[in-house]
């Protein structure tokens, strides 16, 4: 790498940083009011306490097994039905329970505060100044754990890389571009970031969920970078007040991981 090279990359970290302390400033100091939070009851702080134990639980469960290598041929349209029944499991009640309080799920989450173009574009304009940042923190974590990149990715990353037909790719790009950016989004930013805003403030909020959202993924290399991510999308969600800014984003951001690994394998 030469000197300009690394100057433009120092640049775009310290425009990356710059951006998100003063929307870090803008949101949180004016105190961090958009996502409104008042109506959940005793009856979220139950069912977010409930997923926050089964997150732990499962993140327990599976930091216990020795890490094995994948099996040849995996079924991944049996691993998709296996994800949406998870979700399916942790937001069916959450869904049902805010319905038959008669809250409307589009006020909720946001999802009608602004509309679909714009808050794609939001989500793309974010999603691009906080890669700079990501990326940085993903190589100093990298560096320091001394990294294998063929084997210390994400269990999903290292199925993609090693799947060779269509058939079992499909299946992984609808994970990680739909399921995974709406499922994940419903639960961490939408409605346990706001339980956990409503008792606690926001910022433990971002920080916690953060936090979930990076141990879940059961990858110590990429908890780092999650962390960052999660909190953007956090920060994301709070200043747009819409979940379907921190979905584009995390769709995008998904959709990318895919594309370099296509890349890298030519």
């Amino acid at each position: 790498m030469n000197l300009l090279s690394y100057c433009a990359l120092v640049l775009l970290l310290g425009l990356s940083i710059g951006i998100f302390f003063r929307l870090f400033r803008r949101v949180y100091g004016a105190g961090g009011d958009t996502v409104q939070v008042g109506f959940y009851s005793w009856v979220d702080l139950v069912l977010a306490s409930f997923v926050v134990l089964l997150i732990i639980s499962q993140i327990l469960a599976s930091t216990g097994v020795p890490g094995q290598a994948l099996p040849e041929n995996i079924d991944t349209r049996t691993m998709v039905l296996s994800v949406l029944t998870w979700w399916g499991l942790i937001l069916g009640p959450i869904l049902v329970s805010l319905r038959f309080r008669g809250l409307r799920l589009g006020s909720v989450f946001g999802v009608d505060r602004m509309p679909v173009g714009r808050s794609l574009l939001l989500g793309i304009s974010l999603l691009i100044s906080a890669l700079p940042l990501v990326f940085a923190v993903d190589y100093v974590a990298s560096t320091l754990l001394k990294v294998n990149s063929t084997t210390d990715t994400q269990e999903v990353i290292r199925i993609f890389e090693n799947a060779t037909t269509a058939a079992q790719r499909i299946p992984i790009i609808l994970l990680a571009v739909v399921i995974a950016p709406v499922a994940e989004e419903l639960a961490f930013r939408g409605y346990l970031y706001g339980v956990i805003k409503r008792y606690l403030g926001g910022v433990p909020a971002l920080l916690l969920t953060g936090i979930l959202f990076a141990l879940i993924h059961l990858n110590l290399p990429s908890f780092f970078p999650l962390l960052v991510l999660a909190s953007v999308l956090a920060l994301s969600y709070e200043l747009s007040g819409s979940l379907l800014v921190p979905m584009a984003m995390h769709a995008l951001f998904n959709s990318l991981s895919l594309v370099l690994v296509l890349v890298s394998q030519k």
